[in-house]
């Protein structure tokens, strides 16, 4: 319990600190007030009068604050006026500007669709005059693959030759013709 009783002590030094203050600054404020009579007393102004005069200067004061609040609130009005006739005024230039361009861009269209027609008429024009010639090499270039394609299919198609004999041992006449030039015919390899 010695906690609690450290924070009860501690709270009421607290509390005396602050009552000593105020009475202090009360007792200040006191002696500040007597100071003052007597320095209006010696000058010979009262305290009726200087309230009065502190008065006068608060709402001298206040009128011209008023004043330049109207003042700040009529410039920030006119501000306000002018810059949203600027802005409508820019926009409605804006708009003739965009329709100017508009008419000047459809003119341009039509002027270089006219002048496309009159050059495709002159290039017409030019042309008529001359006879068109007639490609051949087309034909020729078919003619020689026509040519090309009969002579593959003639080559592929040559008649296969035909053997008329069976024999698979050479010919009396082959050997007869070794033992002429002195040769042995060649012996068959052993497998």
């Amino acid at each position: 319990m010695d906690e609690v009783d450290v924070m009860t002590r501690a709270g009421e030094s607290v509390g005396k600190a602050v009552g000593t203050g105020l009475k202090a600054a009360r007792q200040g404020v006191v002696r500040a007030g007597h100071a003052a009579e007597h320095k209006l007393a010696e000058r010979g102004v009262t305290t009726d009068q200087l309230r009065g005069v502190l008065v006068d200067k608060a709402d001298v004061l206040m009128g011209k604050a008023e004043e330049v609040e109207k003042q700040t609130r009529r410039a920030r009005k006119r501000l306000a006026k002018k810059s949203h006739k600027a802005r409508a005024e820019l926009l409605s230039r804006a708009e003739e500007v965009r329709k100017e361009v508009r008419k000047a861009a459809k003119g341009a269209r039509k002027d270089a669709k006219a002048r496309a027609k009159e050059i495709r008429k002159a290039a017409a024009g030019l042309t008529e005059g001359t006879p068109r010639r007639r490609r051949r090499w087309p034909w020729v270039l078919g003619l020689l693959i026509a040519i090309g394609a009969a002579g593959y299919v003639a080559l592929t198609r040559r008649p296969q030759e035909i053997h008329l004999q069976d024999d698979e041992t050479p010919a009396a006449d082959e050997t007869a013709e070794f033992a002429r030039n002195g040769q042995t015919p060649a012996r068959e390899p052993v497998q």
